[in-house]
């Protein structure tokens, strides 16, 4: 009778879902690779999962996807599932930023708040700040 189990996943349409989403992901399409992270970073339809969701984002932002370029930043900004990073987290959020997201300036300014003043400088030196859009 165990094996009987009504498998509401499945019912409500959500593992199928689940299994196009991660093989379009796994295929390579960028937005299936950012749904994937924020799947895993939000734990929807699967647990939680900071460093797996900054592996998604992290196949995205390779192919230039500002959200994800933006999400990946900030997980190295907040040290979730990576160790905190605060010069990839200002590289990442740059590259967003200049695409236009603007969530990437805020991150830019606040991470460059925190730099030491030598870290700073060579930073803003060979990755200038974008101008706000």
């Amino acid at each position: 009778m165990a094996d009987d189990h009504v498998d509401l996943m499945a019912m409500a349409g959500l593992r199928d879902e689940m299994e196009s989403l991660r093989k379009s992901a796994q295929d390579g399409d960028p937005v299936a690779q950012f749904n994937m992270g924020v799947r895993y970073a939000q734990g929807q339809s699967v647990p939680q999962d900071f460093l797996e969701a900054a592996r998604w984002y992290s196949a995205a932002a390779d192919q230039g996807d500002a959200p994800a370029q933006f999400n990946l930043g900030l997980l190295f900004y907040q040290g979730q599932g990576v160790e905190r990073n605060l010069t990839y987290a200002y590289e990442l959020f740059r590259l967003a930023a200049l695409q236009g997201d603007a969530r990437a300036h805020a991150g830019l300014n606040a991470v460059v708040l925190e730099l030491d003043e030598e870290t700073r400088g060579r930073l803003l030196q060979e990755f200038p700040l974008p101008a706000a859009h």
